[in-house]
């Protein structure tokens, strides 16, 4: 028999078993599906069954239930019944806490609930060192997906059209029989569900029938009800309080359809309430990013421009400018996508984290470089706050001086900076090795080389991917450098900026999420489309463990990272080369593709698919004129790859103690030298060891 998933966060399952109760009278086939560690999402949307998800103030808060949520919803069939029910949740007290995802304001509550733990995490990563350290980073890398999901999630929920409690149960559940196209049910529902104590004893249990699936909906046949239940009197004169005529005349649930559109006036006053609301309170970004957000939709509103206008002139008024240089002017462009990461990275400051105030205005240095004094705050929080930045923050300062010379406050700092006694050697651009020196323009400004190739590097976070950012850097190509952890991102940034005044925008993302994929690639400027060279290097190894005693996390990791991920990217970029007729594409595999190791098992079984999508993306690109190319190297250090394997275990990862394994700017140049052979060679594949390794189980671990 098909059944309905019935999900919820654990802490609502006395609400689900009430709905259950309710609804299993003429046996309803729920499967409860309670939040729980794991891939919950995954498995409430992926069974191909249609889902009744209760929403509540438990589930927008646990983490079990919005970790793959977003995702989960957006890959569910559209043919497939969905129903969101707003209820009220519970605190630890068991008391009652309501729940509302119809405005704007109770979406930031929930997106600021995330944030603010992210806030908290990341108090104890700037006090942590060694493996406390790199465990933090992944926490905090999850809170900040979180936190940028939740808005996407109720906006997904209330175009579903979330309805509340209310409403779902209005007329003996009616909504619910319709969406799932159970109506030939209902009215045998209300019979039952309107029968005296007496009958309901009487009568002999009822279930459905064997169903049928018609493109997963639950399609039943007629069930005849036995005589017991036909003593519910029948006519209105007899027993008016529960007939059909009664029942026919009760009020139509409030939220039946979704929501209709509201005036625009109305959705105005309410987002202008809601911002004094906020205000009042001294929450200012918050009221400021709801007025912006009703700004971009409704534009020509007068009294909104002018709320927001005039809020935007008192904060700017009120905002410390040691210097009134035209670096600290109101921005001209209130609607500008960088200006609410401007306003959180002030709210940052004002707590005292400093590192997420620099997170903060480096988005908005890389949405809009011109924005008005970013890079004079990020100079001077940097350098005062930020002493293991000095690096950047003399790359910020100059930036700023460039822009304004005479600010003093500014050419103070980068004196002092230059000044202190620990020396702060600045690179100047090398000479390429593969270029004319005369072709190096040491004077050209960042952004301004648009001739020059495009390369985009998945995980250049680390390891293999930043060496080859380095080499690539170095050679005169732009960049494109993606990953998940936004602060490396942005070191690496800074230091090819720095080193070799490369040309680098970050798109931070998970290459496992297929949406995080698409929606960054949509984001590229137009001078980033074009990109000549992609190497998929983003992967990793989680576990060493024989396959009747692998963890299916580990399993799913690895496939959505070294297979999914790298077919997300290439899918989106090889159209525009295949419409270019050129381009080349690098995947790093691994000696693992080639050569199976014990306990290796779906690892190696991944850098085989890495292997055999390399060449058969060959079959496909070659015509029409397209390189593609693999690096399979063996043990490889000054990567991750031993620490993620083992969890953040610093003592197991210790593996390369006793032997010269390869490291990783060797595998950097073997990409480089690929990618810079003669149009007319492609080099295929590149199978690399260290010297002391023969194979991937025979190895000379005499010592370094």
């Amino acid at each position: 028999m098909n059944r309905i998933i019935l999900a919820y966060s654990a802490a609502n399952s006395d609400l689900a078993q009430r709905i259950d109760l309710q609804l299993s009278r003429i046996g309803i086939p729920f499967d409860h599906m309670p939040s729980a560690p794991g891939d919950w999402s995954k498995q409430v949307f992926g069974t191909g069954e249609p889902v009744l998800l209760l929403v509540t103030d438990n589930l927008l808060t646990d983490r079990n239930c919005m970790t793959g949520l977003l995702d989960a919803m957006q890959n569910f069939p559209p043919h497939l019944p969905m129903l969101a029910v707003v209820a009220e949740g519970v605190d630890e007290a068991g008391n009652q806490v309501s729940t509302s995802i119809d405005r704007m304001v109770n979406m930031l509550h929930y997106m600021n609930h995330w944030q603010n733990a992210w806030m908290q995490v990341s108090t104890d990563y700037q006090n942590a060192a060694g493996e406390e350290k790199l465990t933090l980073e992944t926490e905090l890398d999850a809170l900040r997906m979180l936190a940028n999901q939740t808005g996407d999630v109720i906006t997904l929920l209330r175009e579903r059209a979330a309805v509340t409690r209310q409403a779902f149960e209005a007329n003996d559940f009616a909504l619910f029989f319709e969406k799932f196209d159970l109506s030939d049910w209902h009215g045998q529902y209300r019979k039952i569900a309107h029968a005296t104590p007496e009958t309901i004893e009487t009568a002999p249990p009822v279930t459905l029938p064997e169903a049928t699936l018609a493109g997963g909906i639950l399609s039943p046949e007629p069930v005849d009800l036995p005589d017991e239940i036909t003593t519910v009197p029948e006519t209105p004169h007899e027993a008016p309080t529960v007939t059909e005529e009664t029942q026919i005349v009760e009020p139509e649930p409030e939220i039946p359809q979704p929501t209709p559109k509201v005036e625009p006036l109305g959705v105005v006053e309410q987002t202008i309430q809601d911002a004094k609301f906020w205000l009042e309170r001294g929450h200012v970004e918050r009221s400021l990013e709801l007025l912006r957000t009703a700004v971009e939709a409704y534009p020509d509103h007068t009294l909104l421009q002018q709320t927001y206008q005039d809020l935007l002139h008192t904060q700017n008024q009120d905002a410390p400018a040691p210097t009134p240089t035209p670096t600290t002017a109101a921005p001209q462009q209130p609607a500008s996508d960088a200006h609410p990461y401007e306003l959180m990275g002030n709210a940052a400051v004002e707590k005292g984290d400093f590192l997420f105030a620099k997170y903060c205005w480096d988005r908005v240095a890389e949405i809009d470089p011109a924005y008005p004094g970013i890079y004079r705050k990020l100079g001077l929080m940097t350098a005062e706050h930020l002493h293991d930045y000095r690096e950047t923050a003399l790359v910020y300062l100059k930036k700023a001086q460039e822009i304004t010379p005479d600010d003093a406050e500014v050419n103070k700092a980068l004196k002092e900076l230059l000044e202190e006694e620990r020396p702060l050697v600045v690179m100047e651009p090398p000479q390429a090795p593969h270029q004319p020196a005369e072709d190096v323009v040491q004077e050209a400004p960042v952004n301004t080389q648009p001739q020059q190739p495009l390369v985009m590097i998945t995980g250049a976070t680390s390891g293999i991917g930043r060496a080859t950012a380095e080499v690539f850097a170095r050679n005169g190509y732009r960049l494109i450098l993606t990953g998940r952890r936004v602060d490396r991102l942005v070191e690496v940034k800074n230091k090819l900026e720095t080193d070799y005044r490369s040309d680098v925008l970050l798109l931070p993302f998970d290459v496992r999420n297929a949406g995080a994929v698409q929606s960054a690639f949509d984001s590229l400027p137009e001078n980033y489309r074009e990109i000549d060279v992609l190497i998929n290097n983003a992967g990793l190894a989680k576990g060493l463990s024989p396959i009747h005693e692998g963890s299916l996390e580990h399993w799913e990791t690895m496939i959505d990272t070294n297979i999914k991920g790298l077919l997300y990217v290439t899918r989106l970029v090889t159209p525009g080369m295949v419409e270019r007729r050129r381009g080349h594409i690098v995947n790093v595999g691994s000696s693992a593709g080639k050569e199976v190791y014990p306990n290796g098992n779906v690892y190696c079984a991944t850098k085989f698919a890495v292997d055999a999508l390399s060449r058969s993306f060959r079959y496909d690109l070659h015509k029409f004129n397209i390189r593609v190319s693999q690096v399979s190297p063996g043990h490889v250090e000054e990567t991750e790859f031993a620490l993620n394997r083992f969890d953040g275990d610093a003592e197991r990862a210790r593996i390369y103690n006793d032997f010269q394994p390869l490291r990783a700017p060797d595998v950097a140049e073997a990409i480089w030298f690929m990618v810079s052979r003669p149009a007319h060679v492609n080099i295929q594949d590149v199978f690399m060891f260290g010297t002391q390794q023969a194979a991937s189980m025979l190895i000379d671990r005499s010592g370094r």
